[in-house]
């Protein structure tokens, strides 16, 4: 049976790849800060706490029911200010917690694999290629998870390991709920989505579970935006008028 090691899986995509990979008959470690965690149908071990913690991540790992060949890291954490307002602090927890997690994490999987093929997804976000005022250490960590899948997939595929990012555009989530449940804002949103509606968290799990499993098997050290086509979008035609829908 294959044996996965979600991080933040109580989350919005945490929680929906759970639920993807229980599907599949997938066995489930859940690691989250969240308590609900604790609460996770379908998983065969849940820890409460700080995916950071490198004591932590030993429990979870030694209570998967065999050596995990799928690591998900749906890890963020996020302070909004201007750039000159932000502190060292801040800084190093974004940091700790969006990227160097993830190569703690992976360097473990990769330590206590066993034969066989292993796959590391992260999830990143659009965030990576561009700039929102105030998330200057949340797009930088994003970021750094492109240049952190390229490493393994040069130094470890030939031990049979993938490493993969999926980057999200806007996703309707519980923690930007405040927008995506405000009508006028809503729209705002899916106007800048050529796809002109939200992603839902599914979605997002539907692309990892591909980029997780066989499917993928000759995909490593990419990153994958599902974003709607919002990146591919000129900014002048950001928000398509009339005339744009006609062409």
């Amino acid at each position: 049976m294959t044996t996965a090691l979600v991080l933040g899986a109580a989350g919005g995509i945490g929680r929906a790849v759970v639920d993807r990979f229980a599907r599949d008959g997938i066995g489930i470690v859940a690691v989250d800060r969240n308590p609900a965690v604790l609460r996770l149908p379908h998983v065969a071990a849940a820890f409460e706490g700080d995916a950071t913690d490198a004591g932590l991540l030993a429990e979870a790992f030694d209570a998967a029911p065999e050596p995990p060949s799928v690591l998900v890291h749906a890890l963020l954490w996020e302070r909004r200010a201007p750039l000159a307002e932000l502190t060292a602090e801040v800084w190093h927890r974004a940091l700790d917690v969006g990227l160097v997690s993830a190569w703690q994490a992976a360097a473990e999987l990769v330590r206590r694999k066993a034969e066989g093929p292993a796959s590391v997804v992260l999830v990143g976000s659009v965030h990576a290629h561009g700039a929102a005022p105030g998330s200057a250490p949340y797009a930088v960590a994003k970021a750094g998870l492109g240049a952190l899948a390229r490493a393994p997939a040069t130094e470890w595929g030939g031990l049979g390991v993938r490493t993969n990012v999926v980057e999200p555009g806007f996703v309707a989530v519980d923690r930007n709920a405040h927008r995506w449940q405000d009508p006028a804002e809503a729209d705002r949103v899916r106007a800048a989505y050529p796809l002109g509606r939200l992603c839902t968290p599914e979605e997002i799990a539907e692309v990892v579970a591909f980029l997780a499993g066989p499917s993928s098997s000759y995909v490593n050290g990419v990153c994958l935006p599902v974003d709607g086509g919002a990146l591919a979008v000129l900014p002048e035609v950001h928000v398509p008028g009339p005339a744009d829908r006609r062409v």
